[in-house]
């Protein structure tokens, strides 16, 4: 559970000393809006850096807290976490290979029942550093770490459909597109959530990781 470093950023696993930096991101209008239009507080925000600090403790990776090198200005969360072995997750099977280890779970059951050996990256970045490559830069850093500290097999990432500066971040960083599934999220058009939101999947291989 070590910070690592970037050309431009320091990224910590968070765990709780970095509730109120989780809270900075997720309170940011621009980010809340894609979840719900609904920012948390800082209890939640307490309650879910916890969460993801037993994550890192008893399944060896979650997301980070990116910061910038040069100010110490929080820019983001993003990095990979481990997906649950569940339904919903279960949609992306189509999309991996037919083979054991994609059905897999990892050997802790807590925080929760995980898969062992693909991991989902992602990102959430406040708005003041939009447009300066900082998502592409936590994208690949975090296939870095899933690829060659982990020893993944896979890394997928999902968004939903109407995100086209979340779809352009996974070209950028080598994600393959692989199809669509439906999960809670907002409808493009919509401000409410709903249970069957499209999410546009991107897939990457192990073997088709380029460093």
């Amino acid at each position: 559970m070590q910070a690592i470093t970037t050309t431009r950023l320091r990224l910590e696993p968070v765990g709780p000393a970095n509730a109120h930096d989780l809270w900075l991101v997720h309170n940011d209008d621009e980010v809340a809006s894609w979840y719900d239009n609904a920012p948390p507080s800082i209890e939640e925000a307490q309650r879910r850096a916890e969460d993801m600090g037993d994550a890192w403790r008893l399944q060896g990776v979650h997301k980070w807290i990116a910061y910038a090198r040069d100010t110490g200005d929080v820019v983001g969360r993003g990095g990979v976490a481990r997906t649950p072995v569940d339904d919903d997750w279960g949609q992306l099977y189509t999309f991996l290979p037919d083979e054991p280890w994609v059905r897999e779970a990892h050997q802790s059951r807590q925080p929760f029942v995980a898969h062992a050996h693909w991991l989902e990256v992602g990102w959430a970045l406040r708005r003041t550093f939009w447009g300066q490559g900082y998502a592409s830069e936590l994208g690949k850093a975090g296939l870095a770490y899933a690829f060659d500290v982990l020893g993944m097999r896979a890394v997928v990432s999902c968004t939903i459909r109407h995100n086209a500066r979340s779809r352009a971040v996974m070209e950028r960083i080598g994600m393959k597109y692989a199809g669509e599934i439906r999960s809670r999220g907002l409808v493009e058009g919509t401000t409410e959530e709903q249970d069957d939101a499209p999410y546009a999947v991107c897939v990457l291989l192990r073997d088709e990781w380029i460093p």
